[in-house]
């Protein structure tokens, strides 16, 4: 398998489009020797296995440790808008049903903990949020609501519904627990699912 997933067989709509954050150089946030990359990683290929198993069509940006950045025809810009480029490219190639961007947060209070999941200024983008938010905060036993991500580069540019998915805050001990150890990381891939599944019988067809 190739380590960017945009080298895909053929053009047949995908459902969804899993995007692992940073990777290579970009190690992202970290904690106690924890990098961001490695864990968005982790989650990422499993939620890409556990969709798959329910036979959805899925991509997934990346596999591997790996800077998409190096893939850039864009060499005038800095290396973090050929990131972001990148991933916009796969997700207009593939015009998945909804693209889902993982990540972890960090914050100066250690107090701050649970996931955040971000929408773009779209009905369908909110209401993925909402669903997605919802699972996610029935795991983590809190009332958290989704943000708008006005200033976020996919958030203005992908036309499909997308969410950037962070999934907790590595900065917080009790969410770093859960985010590293095997057992929690697949009960939050699976109220991921569950999730998506409800949107994807509310909303089958990606027309709008």
């Amino acid at each position: 398998m190739p380590e960017s997933s945009f080298a895909y067989p053929n053009l047949a709509p995908y459902d969804v489009i899993i995007d692992v954050g940073h990777g290579g150089v970009d190690g992202g946030t970290s904690a106690d020797g924890i990098l961001e990359k490695d864990l968005n990683l982790t989650f990422g290929k499993e939620l890409y296995s556990e969709l798959k198993k329910k036979s959805y069509r899925v991509g997934i940006t990346r596999i591997h440790d790996y800077a998409l950045s190096d893939d850039s025809p864009y060499h005038n810009i800095s290396r973090h808008n050929q990131d972001l480029k990148q991933r916009k490219m796969i997700a207009d190639a593939l015009k998945p049903k909804v693209f889902l961007s993982l990540h972890m947060n960090w914050s100066k209070s250690s107090e701050r903990r649970g996931p955040v999941v971000i929408y773009q200024a779209s009905g369908r983008s909110f209401h993925l949020a909402q669903i997605v938010q919802q699972h996610l905060n029935d795991y983590f036993d809190l009332h958290k609501t989704p943000i708008r991500g006005k200033h976020y580069f996919l958030m203005q540019k992908l036309e499909m519904p997308s969410l950037i998915m962070e999934l907790g805050y590595v900065s917080n001990n009790e969410d770093l627990q859960l985010l590293t150890d095997e057992k929690s990381q697949r009960q939050i891939v699976a109220a991921i699912v569950r999730a998506i599944d409800e949107y994807l019988f509310i909303y089958p067809s990606d027309l709008p």
